[in-house]
């Protein structure tokens, strides 16, 4: 994962070997090898923007939430963030 520091928001970007990675823990998931992003409000933590839809259109809805909160988390410690 690569965390970006965008102003009043962070974006983390997943590789696609790190979503396949996590697609071998959700079996079903209806992830592919393919990369995939998140852009969080640095305030308060609210999701802004994916390219899911894009890059996953059809992954099971709980697993792309999973990998978003591991983004979140990415994020937050690798840019040293509260929130």
């Amino acid at each position: 994962m690569r965390a970006y520091d965008c102003g009043s928001e962070f974006r983390v970007s997943v590789t696609a070997s790190e979503v396949e990675d996590f697609a071998r823990r959700w079996p079903c998931s209806g992830l592919r090898r393919r990369s995939v992003s998140f852009s969080f409000d640095k305030r308060n933590g609210d999701l802004i923007d994916t390219n899911d839809q894009q890059q996953h259109p059809s992954a099971d809805g709980q697993a792309i939430l999973a990998l978003c909160d591991d983004a979140y988390a990415y994020g937050l410690a690798r840019l040293k963030l509260r929130v």
